[in-house]
This record gives structure tokens, sequence and C-alpha cells, in this order.
């Protein structure tokens, strides 16, 4: 943060739920979205964790 920043905004906590981490290929970081239960990286073929 330098100062010409804003200051955080304290309700805003941000970021993706941990409970799609499942959905992210540990190979190419490709998000698997579509998919209800993804096993394999539809970009590059990678097993994900289940």
């Amino acid at each position: 943060m330098t100062n010409q920043d804003p200051p955080p905004d304290e309700d805003d906590i941000g970021g993706d739920p941990v409970c799609w981490l499942d959905r992210v290929c540990p190979e190419c970081g490709r998000f698997a979205a579509s998919e209800r239960k993804p096993r394999t990286c539809p970009e590059c073929g990678a097993e994900l964790s289940v």
C-alpha cells in the first residue's frame, strides 16, 4: 500500500471461497467452473483433487 492508495474497507473481505480450491488445476491454474464435480482439467487434462 502506498500513500496514494485509499485505506482498505473493513467490510470488504473479498476473494473467492476456499471450497473452490479443488476446482483449480495444480498444473495450469485453470478454474474448472463448467462441470459439477470435475475430475480432470478441461484445459490440460491433469487430474484434479476430489
